[in-house]
């Protein structure tokens, strides 16, 4: 499991930000997975995946075009002869595609994947003189939407997590609301520093959300225990006898001067201790507009 948080602004000033994102990658404690480094020629970054037959995907990266993707696989779809969908994200960063002809691409493949939500990003593209939408993209469909494939909001606290958007669950309807409430306080490029700190300790909270109906259901349906469904309601997830939980989080800032601040901070998979980590913290410049 994943969550998702961001936040795109259509207008901001230099001292504000075009977009602010908070991501948490759940995974088993042993997934072989490279941190977050520059790749293809250092154009893209992100963390990656490195086990067999997957290698080479991600969950959440970005280029220095301004192209971001974010990966939030849904619950409990685990056919391993499928497609890995973390190439979903490293594809778009590194392919240069337009993101409605790409999302376009992946609906007409999207049986060949488990089911997933992808968010994608483009703030180099413009439509109707302001920055284009993020653009989201499932192959899992449900009795209120038969849409897979839609414009996201703009000004707005946006999340997302492993299930559909119309069936969100508690950590998403809490964790959006913290996470608004942290935007709001810190909002320019002066209060960086206080920005990163708050979202980082919002992306490990442990505390567990329920009674939470939809996790409750589709935990259920695959086996978890009421301890594991309880785990898995938290924003920031930790399952010790599944050897299962939050790996890594990562803060994207970028600024209206198109500054970027790439944070990931990564928990050693056999120490739970959350004060024992990695963080990465890369500083660049989008590339000029062609």
């Amino acid at each position: 499991m994943c969550i998702l948080f961001f936040c795109q602004s259509e207008l901001c000033s230099s001292d504000g930000y075009k977009l602010i994102l908070a991501n948490n990658r759940d995974e088993a404690w042993n997934r072989p997975t490279q941190k977050a480094n520059f790749w293809n020629n250092g154009h893209c970054i992100s963390g990656l995946d490195l086990m067999q037959d997957r290698a080479g995907g991600t969950w959440l990266g970005m280029n220095k075009d301004g192209q971001i993707g974010a990966l939030l696989n849904i619950l409990g779809q685990q056919d391993h002869t499928k497609e890995g969908r973390g190439f979903l994200v490293s594809d778009f960063i590194s392919g240069k595609k337009d993101i409605h002809n790409y999302a376009e691409e992946i609906l007409d493949k999207k049986d060949n994947y488990n089911g997933f939500n992808l968010v994608l990003f483009d703030l180099s593209k413009q439509e109707d003189f302001l920055p284009a939408k993020p653009v989201f993209v499932s192959n899992t469909l449900n009795y209120f939407s038969c849409i897979n494939y839609r414009s996201l909001p703009s000004n707005t606290f946006f999340g997302v997590s492993n299930s559909p958007l119309e069936f969100p669950l508690q950590k998403v309807v809490q964790g959006r609301q913290k996470f608004g409430q942290i935007v709001s306080k810190y909002p320019k490029v002066s209060t960086k520093d206080l920005l990163l700190e708050n979202l980082l300790q919002l992306m490990s909270d442990k505390t567990q959300l329920l009674p939470d109906p939809v996790l409750e259901k589709a935990g259920t349906s695959v086996g978890y225990s009421p301890d594991r469904i309880g785990q898995q309601s938290a924003i920031n997830v930790i399952s010790p006898q599944a050897r299962y939980g939050t790996r890594t989080s990562t803060i994207i800032l970028v600024d209206g001067a198109n500054n970027v601040d790439y944070v990931e901070r990564t928990v050693d998979p056999e120490n739970t201790d959350s004060t024992i980590s990695t963080v990465i913290h890369q500083h660049f410049s989008l590339l000029p507009c062609e």
